[in-house]
């Protein structure tokens, strides 16, 4: 576990660094940046802002602008003059009862101003560095070569290109530059900058300029070589200070002598000097712990100068390339602060359940994320640490943000984010000893993907030096409208089946919101859920009723897979982009017919379903099918054909089943409990032979089917059934009286009643004589060998029982 050490380590070194500091010079200069904007027609307005201290000399009234094309050692082919724009305005760290003009300075703490410069230059497209540079610097504790250094500072823009218009990244003119930081206590200084053109920005620590291309060399770091420090002795606990990596100075990254965060357990605990650049919230972090007492205020002994560098990146052509680089000086003036604390970092706390508005507070960022299309309001809080003991310390806080935070463009964008407003509550607006405010965020669709930063500072009424603390709190926009726009149906043929399957009929479509979005009421104040209109529409298919296209629930009639869109639109606030479409595929399987042809095996004659038999037919009875169902108006390819026929990997014409049942005897009287007979299965059935006189059902059944996997589902993916029938009558055998055995297949044997067959049969000439005998008849006697005539037979069936009758055998017939 990290924690912060305290300075008493490096207190050691005090005495040694007051042994060696050269006598302040009467050089003022102490930081500056630079920036330019585009007017367009390669017309650039560039801004050198100047940081004084006020020990020093008056106010330059002018600073040579000089742009080269092509780096340090192209000639300086555009000049210019930077001249003063507005008033110089002057800081106030300090109290009232101390001196706090640069006209009457405080000879304890040193006080600064700064000036606004501008010139206006035309630069050709190239690769332009437009600079400045001024002497003298004044002697600072972490640069060698004191009032000898001059001070420098450019921009770059890369303009390449007819294309190209770029206006560099803009430093927030509340982020003060040179700032008193408290020693030993942890502190937060911001770079931020705002980019106007949508850029990409990296940020960098970077070393000090005397010219182009030249770094000012830094001093020696105290405690450098690392070290060792007794903690405990009992249990002995040491902590160990590693030499510094990269040499023996300053660096950029670690521009002052700061506090270590230690590492590691006892007996041995590491100790890295804790200097922290924030890329996302463009800050920098540490807790400073060396402190040089009773200098001047012209003294360079507790002033550091650190220096952040911006890249701005754009693709252009498909190529990233970096289009601009701005660079600021900051001085900070380590002081003691004796028993103030600087006040707590901000908090942000959101006040709206439900709104999934996230706030994160760290060491050295506020973060808030923000979801488009919702409302939600979220507290910030400012406190000050003396003010939470007991006794309380009183203090009133002081808390600045940008002028535009709720107008401008690059914040609050005049509502499309949302608002920002201070709490009028007396005992928390701001000047108060704990001042609050609230963000009613309700960012537009438009907005999202945005990153906000907005810097705030917060002071107390300290004496003689006010605390201060900086802070930038970032608000994402992320993409909300968690409204999910749903459309179910309200049962369809195929239950459990996806997509939602009909197989014929209507289909009720129901549309609903999932997650509406939240907004405010103007007239409580507090949230409500969204409302929205609905809108459906036929994407392809058929089906659709265009009357019921804003009803909530439609009710369609596809005879086709079809698909149906639904969109959502909230009808209580928010515009465009804050609704969801979704859409509905309903899949109609393909309509089935069953139907068949019969045949008799001895007339060879289609059989009509009138319910007439076939004259002169005598059972048994064999019947021959020929199936032409067809499934969405083609007969299967599984039938065994080839070309022109039905086949989908997503249905078959599947389950057939073939059955026939007596419905009435004979005589023609219906039958009671005559089973349903399944005869066959599948396309093209075997030949049905029915040998029983009567009236048969025949019936064929036939299914669309989804297939799943290859496979057949039948539950649930089964529509209903096709089903066709036919009629035959297959006639009772009655003993007859003449046979004309012509080999016409009519009549042409001597046929026995089912009743009768299989018994023994004997058969008589007219003088009495036996022309033939069968133990086991099967109808197959036809007079062979015997005149035409009559013939008299005599029956015993298989029961027994006896009858006897005649036959006249006729060949003319």
């Amino acid at each position: 576990m990290k924690k912060t050490l305290l300075s008493f380590w490096f207190l050691l070194l005090a005495c040694a660094l007051l042994g060696g500091l050269p006598t302040a010079q009467a050089s003022h200069l102490l930081g500056c940046d630079m920036t330019y904007t585009s007017l367009g027609g390669n017309q650039y307005r560039v801004r050198f802002r100047l940081y004084r201290d006020c020990s020093g000399a008056p106010t330059p009234d002018s600073f040579d602008l000089i742009c080269r094309n092509g780096g340090c050692n192209a000639p300086a082919s555009v000049t210019a003059d930077l001249l003063p724009v507005g008033q110089t305005i002057a800081a106030t760290p300090l109290c009232p009862t101390n001196p706090t003009t640069c006209s009457n300075p405080s000879g304890t703490y040193p006080l600064y101003d700064f000036t606004n410069y501008e010139a206006t230059v035309t630069l050709a497209p190239g690769q332009w560095t437009m600079s400045t540079r001024l002497g003298n610097r004044p002697d600072i504790g972490n640069l060698t070569g004191g009032a000898g250094n001059y001070l420098y500072t450019e921009a770059y823009l890369d303009n390449r290109g007819t294309s190209v218009v770029n206006t560099s990244p803009q430093f927030d003119p509340l982020d003060i530059p040179i700032q008193y930081v408290c020693v030993n206590q942890l502190t937060t200084f911001g770079f931020s900058a705002i980019e106007p053109d949508g850029d990409s920005l990296v940020y960098s620590l970077a070393a000090p300029l005397d010219n182009c291309g030249v770094p000012i060399a830094y001093k020696p770091y105290p405690g450098a070589l690392g070290g060792v420090v007794i903690l405990s002795r009992n249990p002995l606990c040491v902590l160990e200070f590693p030499s510094l990596t990269g040499g023996s100075t300053y660096t950029p990254q670690l521009p002052l002598p700061v506090a270590s965060d230690t590492t590691g357990s006892c007996p041995i605990k590491q100790g890295v000097p804790y200097f922290r650049l924030n890329q996302q919230a463009r800050t920098v972090t540490f807790k400073p712990n060396v402190y040089l007492p009773n200098l001047a205020a012209g003294d360079g002994g507790n002033k550091y100068v650190v220096v952040v560098e911006v890249n701005e990146y754009r693709r252009i052509n498909g190529v990233r390339r970096i289009i601009g680089r701005v660079r600021r000086e900051a001085v900070l003036i380590v002081i003691d602060c004796g028993t103030n604390t600087t006040p707590n970092p901000v908090t942000a706390q959101n006040q709206t359940p439900n709104s999934n508005t996230a706030t994160t507070n760290t060491v050295d960022t506020t973060r808030i994320s923000v979801y488009s299309c919702n409302y939600s309001r979220v507290l910030i809080n400012f406190t000050d640490p003396d003010n939470l003991k007991t006794p309380s310390a009183h203090q009133r806080l002081t808390v600045t943000l940008p002028a535009t935070i709720n107008s401008g463009s690059s914040y609050l964008a005049s509502g499309d984010v949302g608002v920002f407003s201070f709490s009028t509550d007396p005992a928390h607006v701001n000047g108060s000893e704990n001042p609050q405010a609230t963000f009613i965020f309700q960012p537009s669709p438009n907005m999202v993907g945005r990153v906000i930063r907005i810097n705030v500072g917060i002071e107390d009424n300290a004496c003689p030096v006010k605390g201060r603390q900086n802070r930038v709190i970032v608000i994402r926009i992320l993409k909300g409208n968690f409204a999910t726009a749903l459309a179910t149906a309200g049962g369809s043929s195929l239950s459990g089946v996806s997509p939602i399957t009909l197989c014929n009929g209507s289909l009720a479509l129901n549309g609903s919101v999932v997650r509406p979005d939240s907004i405010r009421n103007p007239v409580t104040g507090k949230s409500v859920l969204q409302t929205y209109a609905y809108q459906w529409s036929l994407v392809r298919g058929n089906g659709f009723n265009t009357a019921t296209a804003t009803n909530k629930n439609i009710t369609v009639t596809p005879t086709v897979t079809s698909r149906y869109r639904l969109l959502i639109t909230p009808t209580g606030g928010f515009g465009p982009g804050c609704g969801d479409t979704t859409s509905i595929l309903v899949r109609v399987a393909p309509p089935v017919a069953a139907r068949f042809t019969i045949t008799d095996s001895i007339s060879s004659r289609p059989v009509s379903n009138t319910g007439i038999a076939p004259g002169r037919l005598v059972p048994p009875i064999t019947y021959k099918f020929t199936n032409q169902s067809t499934i969405n108006g083609q007969v299967p390819c599984a039938s065994g054909v080839t070309t022109n026929c039905y086949t989908s990997p997503e249905f078959r014409l599947d389950s057939l089943r073939w059955t026939y049942q007596r419905i009435k005897d004979g005589a023609g009287n219906p039958t009671t409990n005559a089973p349903v007979v399944v005869f066959a299965r599948g396309y093209t059935p075997r030949d049905l032979k029915l040998t029983d006189g009567g009236t048969y059902l025949i019936k064929l059944s036939a299914a669309s089917t989804l297939i799943t996997n290859g496979t057949t589902s039948r539950v649930p993916g089964q529509c209903s059934a096709s089903v066709f029938q036919r009629l035959v009558i297959v006639p009772e055998l009655n003993v007859p009286n003449i046979i004309t055995p012509n080999n016409d297949n009519l009549n042409d044997v001597f046929v026995l009643p089912v009743s009768q067959r299989g018994g023994k049969l004997e058969i008589f000439n007219r003088w009495g004589n036996k022309v033939q005998e069968y133990s086991n008849y099967q109808n197959t006697w036809a007079g062979a060998g015997q005149p035409d005539g009559v013939y008299y037979y005599y029956i015993t069936d298989t029961s027994g029982n006896k009858s006897k009758g005649w036959v006249e055998v006729r060949r003319g017939q």
